[in-house]
């Protein structure tokens, strides 16, 4: 049963959840996502990659589990180095640093990291209980998706994509524009002819974009990492104890609206796509500031906790809201989720309408395991957080090799092909260039996603509507719905820019 909360689903995967190997996944995923998202420059993003092929031997259910619960402990782990040595662990974790590391320089580490672990988990709580809620309901809305309504969908996550700009829309445009050509390579979905594959057989089969992410998210990482020679930057001690931990569950206690607040944020953000955990820091902290007493609003950035409050609860939160349209639409919300969704893809399973009728034991228990993950993440992280903190001093020397061996490692196995590590290769050195001239990473992964879905969508319901148009584009009360969509998010960005 679907398009409600079904009882019998929630116990199937709840059966899931109860075998002892999925609950080892879920520690090990939490303690390693935050090991890992406490190293800067390691995001939610690149742990996922990552760790990919090391799950590939194992049945979906752990493996999948593992990945979900390794993206909410790097969420998490990334607010460590931003609060310890001024160095955001994610780009979802800047904001964190800015009033995060002033308690560190007061010498109230501890209470800052306490604040960061409380909110994060109580906020990934919430919102797994929003995607246990609208997941369903979204699953069956999907099944009314034919081939047109996936054409317009995808036309319609990439209005969404000046959401994503770093600096500027045209760039955002730009590199959706580059990911959308990156696209086209492979074999014509109407006539199966090959286009623009140089001769090269591999190519057939077009660019995987698991080898894209691992280029532009991982491997440009590394090579930046290199560049800069260093992680550290101002060491200061940890100190403190029990008394700031229990300080900092009565800041977040005293505090029920900044923390809702910021949770909301995340979990609306967080659903749109190319939004991530980046751009909902920066919302929450805005709107955090924004409706402070006159008096508190000049503090924002000297080191108070509804700063930190702020940006480790919207972070969080988008954990839910990006699994939602990931899950029921196969359109990512985020770079996360984009490896999520390569991850599902390459364990058998297909995301997108009907993702909770064919496998809906093992989602639900991909939905609740955020449950259990998110509680763990206030088990290790409040009396865990000193010793994950010194991660953030590890030296590049040593993360760097590692890393890249994973790396080929991982682009290697997405198709067994040798070929695809020179793709590796290129798209690192083209994500160092975006990086560089400020371009978003994210803009050109949801290129080459979403134009495989709308080329896909657009050639399909074009030959099952015999090539009229009318029929094509108002079929149907949903193509009229995701119209509207598309002409509100064009004229927002219109006039927005």
């Amino acid at each position: 049963m679907i398009g409600v909360v079904a009882p019998a689903s929630i116990l199937g995967g709840l059966s899931v959840l109860a075998d002892p190997a999925v609950i080892l996944a879920i520690c090990l995923g939490v303690a390693l996502g935050i090991v890992f998202g406490a190293i800067p420059g390691f995001s939610a993003t690149m742990t996922i990659i990552l760790f990919t092929p090391v799950t590939i031997p194992f049945d979906p259910a752990p493996a999948l589990i593992f990945l979900v619960s390794a993206y909410g402990g790097a969420v998490y782990g990334g607010s460590i180095p931003s609060i310890l040595i001024n160095t955001p662990g994610a780009p979802g974790s800047v904001v964190t640093c800015w009033d995060g590391y002033e308690f560190t320089k007061r010498g109230q580490a501890v209470y800052a990291l306490a604040v960061s672990a409380i909110v994060s988990g109580l906020a990934g709580v919430i919102a797994a209980m929003f995607l246990l809620v609208v997941g369903p309901a979204m699953a069956s809305f999907a099944l009314d998706f034919g081939p047109p309504q996936m054409f317009l969908l995808a036309v319609f996550a990439l209005t969404i994509i000046p959401a994503a700009k770093g600096s500027s829309l045209q760039k955002a445009l730009l590199g959706g524009a580059f990911g959308l050509l990156v696209a086209t390579i492979g074999s014509d979905p109407q006539r199966a002819q090959p286009r623009a594959t140089f001769g090269v057989t591999i190519l057939r089969d077009g660019v995987d974009f698991v080898v894209v992410l691992i280029g532009l998210f991982v491997l440009a990482e590394m090579l930046q990492l290199a560049l800069r020679g260093t992680v550290k930057r101002d060491a200061v001690g940890i100190e403190g104890g029990v008394d700031q931990i229990k300080m900092a569950a009565r800041a977040v206690i005293d505090r029920p609206v900044a923390f809702l607040r910021g949770t909301l944020i995340g979990t609306f953000i967080g659903s749109l796509p190319g939004a991530g955990a980046d751009v909902a820091n920066f919302v929450s902290y805005n709107e955090a500031r924004r409706w402070a007493s006159a008096d508190r609003k000049d503090e924002f950035g000297t080191g108070i906790i509804e700063g930190v409050i702020a940006a480790d609860s919207s972070n969080n939160a988008t954990q839910g809201g990006a699994l939602i349209p990931t899950l029921t639409l196969g359109i990512p919300g985020s770079g996360s989720t984009a490896a999520l969704l390569g991850a599902i893809a390459i364990h058998g399973l297909q995301p997108g309408p009907g993702l909770f009728d064919r496998s809906g034991a093992i989602v639900y228990a991909m939905i609740l395991s955020l449950f259990v993950g998110n509680v763990l993440i206030l088990v290790y992280g409040i009396p865990g957080s000193r010793y994950f903190g010194k991660l953030a001093y590890t030296p590049p020397k040593y993360i760097i090799p590692a890393v890249v061996v994973l790396a080929v490692v991982g682009g290697f196995a997405v198709r067994n092909s040798l070929f695809d590590l020179w793709f590796v290769l290129l798209f690192g050195l083209l994500g160092v260039l975006f990086v560089k001239y400020d371009y978003p990473l994210v803009s050109p992964v949801l290129g080459v996603i979403l134009g495989e879905i709308a080329e896909s969508g657009f050639v399909t319901g074009w030959l099952l509507h015999g090539g009229d148009p009318m029929s094509f584009l108002f079929s149907s009360s949903v193509s009229l719905l995701l119209l509207g969509l598309i002409l509100a998010s064009v004229l927002v960005t219109a006039l927005q820019n």
